[in-house]
């Protein structure tokens, strides 16, 4: 065969049956063939072909495949969701902390589109991320971003539904008994922090709440302060916002001789300290006395001292300012065995006559 043209073929002799043969290599890769008397009228055939098919081609307008859209690059598109969706809906406090949890996702996707981020991706994040609390928090907040480029049409899929990570369960802290509270307070009396702290065992107020009080939310008479605010410091700056849920405003009983002390006191702010302070000087305590107690174990052991008490649950709920139950129930109150003991006889008359 001579190849007269890219494609293009014609036999120089003619076929068995006396026709000559040539063909044309179409686009799709196909070939097309032609037969003629003779060389010059297959030339002639395929000539017309592709006169016609040129021809064709320039009035069909050929369809021009759209162009893939790129995603934005995840640290643009980050900067962007915080901006718009979150920080206009959260505390400057849960702001910080939504920032802090995607700071190890900043680093591993900094060079990445949306789109380029695969769930393998994640999950070898998520894995290498130790602290289990920030681990969680950057997985939920993850998936809230890709769930939000889902919905406005950025990315098909979100890459967190298929990451698997067992979630971190906190571990129960404990409340003081009394014989522990005992010995913290008599260490506590010795800082500037005493009244802070038997105000805290007392109130079961949350640290902020506490440190947010002002002599104007006391009713000295009826021994009751209301709860109405809450500080954040964030960078060191103090903030005051409203507490931490609706269930947050609510009025506590205080006792006699603690707003007697804070009656005498002067100056509007009650306890004009700071929490990294406060927070410095209850860890030299259980330092000192060999005490696994926090401020919030403080808020644990108010809520112990209530069950002890025989506070009903609902009330419970509403003097630690809770929006569920269950939190109250299952996570802030113990049962001492110390109480336990002091209440066994009690217990074992309810089924003497088994």
């Amino acid at each position: 065969m001579l190849i007269e043209a890219k494609g293009v073929s014609i036999t120089s002799k003619p076929r068995r049956d006396g026709r000559f043969q040539g063909y044309i290599i179409q686009d799709d890769g196909q070939r097309k063939y032609f037969y003629g008397r003779n060389y010059e009228d297959v030339t002639n055939k395929i000539r017309e072909f592709l006169r016609n098919n040129r021809s064709r081609r320039q009035r069909t307008p050929q369809k021009v495949k759209p162009r893939k859209k790129s995603s934005p690059m995840f640290l643009t598109y980050m900067s962007e969701w915080i901006e718009i969706y979150k920080k206009p809906n959260l505390k400057p406090s849960s702001l910080q902390s939504l920032k802090k949890s995607l700071k190890y996702a900043e680093e591993a996707f900094q060079d990445k589109t949306l789109d380029d981020i695969t769930s393998n991706d994640i999950q070898k994040l998520l894995v290498g991320i130790k602290a289990e609390r920030i681990r969680d928090m950057c997985k939920i907040n993850l998936s809230q971003l890709f769930k939000k480029a889902v919905i406005q049409g950025i990315i098909k899929n979100n890459p967190c539904d298929a990451v698997e990570i067992k979630r971190h369960k906190a571990s129960h802290k404990k409340a003081l008994t009394r014989a522990e509270q005992e010995i913290f307070l008599s260490a506590a009396s010795q800082t500037k922090y005493s009244l802070l702290y038997r105000f805290l065992l007392s109130t079961g107020l949350r640290i902020g709440e506490a440190l947010a009080l002002k002599r104007s939310d006391f009713d000295f008479e009826k021994g009751i302060v209301s709860v109405n605010k809450n500080v954040v410091f964030v960078n060191g700056e103090k903030i005051e916002q409203t507490p931490k849920s609706d269930a947050g405003y609510r009025i506590v009983p205080v006792p006699r001789s603690i707003c007697d002390e804070i009656k005498c006191m002067s100056g509007d702010a009650i306890f004009p300290y700071s929490y990294n302070a406060v927070r410095k000087a209850t860890e030299r305590i259980a330092k000192e006395t060999g005490l696994n107690v926090t401020l919030h174990i403080l808020r644990h052991t108010y809520a112990t001292r209530l069950e002890e008490g025989n506070i009903q649950p609902k009330l419970k709920q509403y003097l630690l300012g809770h929006a569920s139950l269950e939190v109250t129930q299952n996570i802030y109150t113990d049962t001492t065995t110390e109480y336990l003991e002091s209440v066994s006889g009690k217990i074992q008359n309810v089924f003497c006559g088994i």
